[in-house]
């Protein structure tokens, strides 16, 4: 299971989503991307490319998660800690990992389906 906080992990997310409607070309700067480590780069690949629909949403969660992922660090590095702020964007990334889970599972269902 990913744990969709950190760039690593959403990173991984996206490059799972090689095989949702990527050209070959595609695929291949998802890889180099990957390798770089360029999150930024690897969603606007998969903004500009053709994904299949729960594709699609897995991306939208994956960039939400950033945004909140981003704003954790911010907070973590913060002295001293904000704990209130770090405590309220824990139900929303909680909902996000459910949310993308949710949709990993239906998808793995479908593909699974006879």
């Amino acid at each position: 299971m990913l744990d969709i906080r950190y760039r690593i992990d959403r990173m991984k997310g996206m490059h799972a989503l090689k095989e949702a409607g990527l050209t070959e070309a595609q695929a291949q700067r998802l890889d180099e991307l990957l390798q770089a480590q360029d999150e930024e780069g690897m969603i606007v690949l998969l903004e500009g490319a053709t994904l299949q629909p729960v594709a699609r949403e897995k991306l939208e969660i994956l960039k939400q998660a950033k945004r909140v992922g981003d704003r954790l660090t911010e907070f973590s590095r913060t002295i001293p800690l904000p704990h209130d702020k770090i405590q309220g964007l824990y139900p929303e990334i909680r909902n996000l990992r459910t949310e993308y889970d949710r949709l990993s599972t239906d998808a793995d269902r479908a593909m699974t389906r006879v």
